[in-house]
């Protein structure tokens, strides 16, 4: 309920549908997100994942009338719900796109900044307007984006910041015009599956793992994995591709280089 699926060349889609409450995100549609994403984690047939709303909303954040007059049992299920959603996105094993549109206050900035992407249309605004309710904001899924003086401000102000400023810090890294979200990011998003879930589930675990460790470590991991895929049958059959393609004057090396996205 509220929030439709559906897998297109290799990208799950995750269509947030309540517009009555601009998506905001209440019971339902945390259980539904949490569910297709537990279905698609080791599905084949899903190789990235895109997050989105309309062209108008992306998400509004938590829904508030489940936090106001409710039991303090239910304030902590809840709590707990959106934990493992944001863990869920966050850690999911394979890539993941967020397209953005309209304002995303609060929650709904933090479940885009749990996205690996976010592709924001020109109207989108993004605001960690937590602390106007009395409210912690994500903080941490800021600085995974930006700055730590940029973060902090955001964090501190909760004033939200426009598309364009978005991407000059960071928290995007597009935008679009306004009716293009759609297309835009489902583009992108199936730039990515085209590898094969195979490769972007390797691909995602390297870049959720290696910005962890100092370059020592991180360099002689990703060798091994280097090592790992030069062993698979994946690789044999992307090499004698890109051969031929190099015989053909059509090297996948550039391949979209200077925007064309054929």
């Amino acid at each position: 309920m509220y929030l439709n699926t559906s897998v297109e060349d290799g990208v799950g889609i995750l269509a947030l549908d309540h517009p009555e409450k601009r998506n905001a995100l209440g019971w339902e549609l945390h259980e539904g997100i949490v569910a297709a994403l537990e279905a698609w984690a080791y599905d084949d047939a899903v190789a990235a994942v895109l997050l989105i709303g309309t062209e108008e909303h992306f998400c509004s954040g938590w829904a508030l009338d489940v936090l106001q007059g409710t039991t303090a049992a239910d304030r902590t299920r809840f709590t707990d719900l959106a934990y493992r959603l944001m863990i869920t996105l966050y850690d999911f094993r394979k890539p993941t796109v967020a397209a953005v549109a309209g304002v995303a206050p609060g929650y709904g900035m933090d479940l885009a900044n749990m996205c690996d992407i976010t592709i924001a249309s020109e109207n989108a605004a993004f605001g960690s307007t937590q602390v106007k309710y009395a409210m912690n904001g994500f903080y941490h899924g800021m600085l995974r984006k930006t700055n730590s003086q940029r973060a902090r401000r955001m964090y501190f102000t909760g004033d939200p910041i426009d598309a364009h400023e978005a991407l000059r810090v960071g928290i995007a890294d597009e935008v679009v015009p306004v009716g293009r979200l759609r297309e835009s990011a489902l583009r992108l998003a199936k730039q990515i599956a085209e590898h094969g879930a195979e490769l972007t589930t390797v691909l995602k675990e390297v870049a959720l793992r290696a910005s962890h460790m100092d370059h020592a470590a991180a360099t002689a991991y990703e060798l091994r994995v280097t090592h790992d895929l030069l062993g698979r049958e994946l690789f044999e059959r992307s090499i004698a591709e890109g051969l031929d393609r190099l015989r053909q004057g059509r090297s996948r090396a550039t391949q979209r280089l200077g925007g064309d996205r054929g």
